[in-house]
């Protein structure tokens, strides 16, 4: 019913207004979804990692180093890593209730989180193309994008087709990724991304997240999420607030510094959800 309402609402606002609304949600529920990483660590190893929150802290911003330097050194590979690294988390959350953890489930939502990701590099590919272009001085055609996006599509028809657990879910899943592709193909490139990403992703994370820790889904439980996230969250905005004032968007450095804050949050959030959600993670 959502994917509905906001394809209603592509066609009766403006795209300032739909880019605004996306970098909002963005800034908002997409970096609040990934602030409490050390809480649920602490609730995983029921508490015995208390001790080791500033080892953590440092860990973290070693990550976010690395990344940094990796953007800049080796951007190919890293941007690489970052699609895949992605690509598996997106496809985790979407079938993570549905699919215990082993290695084909593994490999099966790293390949659904690429068509995905395929998807919306294929219908938003000028955009996305200048951006590759930027971060790693390559340029790949229109049909690299679309081939890989088929080929995705069609491995993944077999196999669900193949297996009687994710048979069931066939038809469903094909109607999604339908509106999916519609709302990718006549939005701006920030809006169909931070649709994905907050409404697909990032609210049911939020939902998983605060029954584990909390116990329930409800005001109060979330009012302690944003308690225990607080710092985080903010910190995360003020430093976004900062490379929107002081950083040139047109240089050459931009993308890869970018991309290399998205790599950061992502590499060890990933991690932690899998800790949290898999016994032996």
């Amino acid at each position: 019913m959502t994917t509905f309402s906001f394809i209603l609402l592509s066609f009766l606002l403006s795209d300032s207004l739909k880019d605004f609304m996306a970098g909002f949600a963005v800034l908002t529920v997409g970096i609040l979804h990934g602030a409490n990483d050390l809480e649920i660590l602490s609730k995983k190893f029921k508490g015995s990692l208390n001790h080791l929150y500033t080892r953590f802290l440092i860990l973290y911003l070693m990550v976010v180093l690395l990344g940094a330097a990796f953007f800049f050194i080796i951007p190919s590979f890293t941007l690489i890593l970052f699609v895949i690294f992605s690509s598996y988390h997106f496809g985790e959350q979407h079938w993570g209730e549905r699919l215990s953890m082993n290695y084909a489930n593994f490999t099966f939502h790293t390949l659904y989180g690429a068509l995905v990701f395929f998807m919306i590099f294929t219908l938003q590919y000028d955009d996305v193309v200048f951006i590759i272009n930027k971060i790693s001085g390559y340029s790949l055609n229109y049909e690299f994008f679309l081939s890989t996006s088929i080929g995705l599509g069609i491995i993944l028809i077999v196999w669900v087709l193949l297996i009687e657990q994710l048979r069931i879910h066939f038809i469903k899943e094909c109607i999604i990724l339908l509106l999916l592709g519609f709302i990718f193909y006549v939005n701006s490139l920030l809006f169909a991304f931070a649709f994905y990403f907050v409404v697909w992703h990032s609210l049911p994370s939020l939902k998983e997240q605060l029954i584990y820790l909390y116990g329930n889904l409800n005001f109060n439980s979330f009012l302690k999420y944003l308690k225990g996230s607080i710092i985080y969250w903010i910190a995360s905005l003020i430093s976004l607030l900062l490379v929107y004032r002081y950083m040139d968007f047109e240089a050459d450095y931009f993308m890869p510094l970018f991309f290399s804050f998205l790599a950061a949050i992502t590499f060890p959030h990933t991690l932690v959800i899998g800790i949290m959600k898999y016994k032996n993670a």
